[in-house]
């Protein structure tokens, strides 16, 4: 019997970040004939047909981005809620509902009251666990953390309401099992790259030692202490170039940084593939991941890693990069000394990079997803 799954991101499907890694996954099932409808925020075109997706649509669009000039998050929370109270309402006859995080609880209550099987997929660690590293970290930088308690209490409250969750690492796996989520109710499924997009530049022009950072310009990824690292280093012939959307909690903080030398903040961009060709390093000092695409893509791009124990990242210490201890500007100013004064070493873990890289095409985060879910049976309930 072919499993039947309804599909649900609250989010852009197709698009950045969550939403490349939903459309991995929800093609893999439809190749199988295994999807039987999308619901999404907003979509991408793709070779899903469109009479297969319900989109939410402007109000979607309009509350994503709100949510990026909000610094109490409360905007974000209403989007998440709208598009729950909307997709719960289109659910339809099926096995399995799958719904990604802070997105389903109305849904999966609905969908199990139909019979269905719920999935909830996570992309990053236990909400708790989120929670307190980031208040501690506002603690430390002297600022205050206004996270809605509300926020919190809803992604629990769906943790214990789904049948099984998705994690995308051990590691994350691991921060679940460590708040109380039963071992059987966990699933890992590892997330990918797309190798024939990403891959190394031929050939380098004369240009300064680049230090690149690819992703939410925020206090979750560590990006203070890449700024103190940056500062104890010193270099005026180096450049640091970070892309992304800038938190509004970190803007106060990030002009205390605004003139060190070498570094451009590029603002979102569209198709990172010629930052990683052009970089030298890249630095993912994050403090808590799921597991970031940004990290396979530079792999894949051939770029040595510098990354910490929380970020999520396949890179192995000495191998692909350098792992250091998070929330360690120090170690990881050294880190970054070590890679530019080391050429050799660069270049050996340049093509190892690639290799490591190859491990993981999107295909397989397909083959693992549909196999998990094909594991799943009503009865399981």
């Amino acid at each position: 019997m072919v499993m039947k799954v309804l599909y649900a991101i609250g989010s852009r499907f197709g698009g950045s970040g969550f939403g490349t890694t939903a459309y991995y996954g929800a093609r893999a099932l439809y190749t199988r004939a295994m999807l039987q409808r999308l619901l999404c925020g907003t979509y991408r075109p793709s070779e899903i047909p469109s009479a297969l997706i319900r989109a939410f649509g402007l109000p979607d669009q309009v509350l994503r981005k709100l949510a990026t000039y909000d610094p109490t998050h409360w905007v974000a929370h209403l989007q998440t809620v709208l598009f729950d109270a909307w997709a719960a309402r289109r659910l339809e006859a099926a096995d399995i509902l799958l719904v990604w995080y802070k997105c389903g609880l109305r849904s999966m209550q609905r969908a199990k009251a139909m019979g269905m099987v719920t999935v909830g997929q996570w992309g990053n660690v236990h909400p708790r666990q989120q929670y307190q590293i980031l208040a501690d970290e506002f603690i430390r930088w002297g600022l205050r953390r206004r996270m809605p308690r509300a926020v919190l209490a809803r992604a629990v409250a769906e943790i214990e309401g789904a049948d099984y969750l998705i994690c995308p690492t051990e590691q994350a796996r691991d921060s679940f099992r460590a708040h109380g989520v039963p071992a059987p109710k966990l699933i890992t499924v590892l997330n990918g790259v797309d190798l024939e997009r990403f891959r190394p530049a031929a050939e380098h022009g004369p240009r300064p030692f680049r230090v690149l950072f690819v992703g939410q310009i925020g206090f979750r990824k560590g990006v203070p202490y890449l700024l103190q690292a940056w500062q104890r280093l010193g270099w005026r012939d180096a450049e640091l170039w970070l892309a992304g959307n800038v938190d509004a909690e970190l803007r106060p903080l990030l002009s205390r940084f605004a003139q060190l030398p070498g570094l451009r903040l590029l603002g979102y961009v569209a198709d990172p593939l010629p930052l990683y060709q052009s970089a030298d390093v890249f630095a993912f000092p994050s403090l808590l991941e799921g597991s970031a695409k940004v990290g396979f893509e530079a792999l894949a791009a051939g770029l040595p890693c510098v990354v910490t124990p929380n970020a999520g990242s396949v890179v192995r210490d000495g191998v692909e990069g350098l792992v250091v201890p998070w929330r360690d500007a120090s170690t990881l100013a050294a880190a970054l000394e070590r890679m530019r004064s080391n050429q050799r070493e660069r270049h050996a873990m340049s093509e190892a990079a690639r290799l490591r890289a190859m491990e993981f095409p999107w295909e397989r985060h397909g083959e693992f997803l549909v196999n998990a879910v094909r594991a799943l049976r009503p009865a399981d309930k």
